[in-house]
């Protein structure tokens, strides 16, 4: 019997932190150096596009780019998909990943986070907020 190396597909205008990227590796028991692949390795101008989404784009050219995003995830034999950013291409991504291939579907993820934010009153009566955002874990959304 075989075993499925899980590979993450990561469509994301951001890079994973590395609290991120070894919460993965711990959560699907993989150290494989190739189980994180991102669209902007493989296809950097897509990763372009999709990080540049007119507010006045067309819902059908952001299908055209979510079946576009998902074939680049096919071609390195993704098991897993985080696809994050725009909220439209990013529910079609994940919709059509999970739904495309009954038989290979992606396992769909997102990276939960634990929020820390800090308020100081500035000398001017202003205020600064610092938020910072610690990976917990990744949560599957279908």
């Amino acid at each position: 019997m075989s075993t499925i190396t899980p590979v993450l597909f990561v469509a994301f205008s951001h890079v994973l932190t590395q609290s991120q990227t070894d919460g993965f590796k711990a959560q699907y028991s993989t150290d494989n150096e190739g189980s994180i692949v991102t669209l902007k390795e493989v296809a950097p101008e897509l990763q372009a596009q999709m990080s540049n989404i007119p507010a006045t784009e067309s819902l059908i050219h952001i299908q055209v780019l979510a079946m576009s995003i998902l074939t680049e995830a096919t071609k390195v034999g993704a098991t897993h998909l985080y696809c994050t950013g725009e909220p439209t291409l990013m529910m079609w991504t994940n919709l059509y990943g999970y739904n495309t291939n009954p038989y290979k579907r992606l396992i769909c993820v997102q990276s939960t986070t634990e929020r820390k934010s800090v308020e100081v009153v500035n000398p001017d009566g202003s205020v600064t907020k610092t938020t910072t955002f610690d990976h917990v874990q990744w949560r599957e959304m279908f």
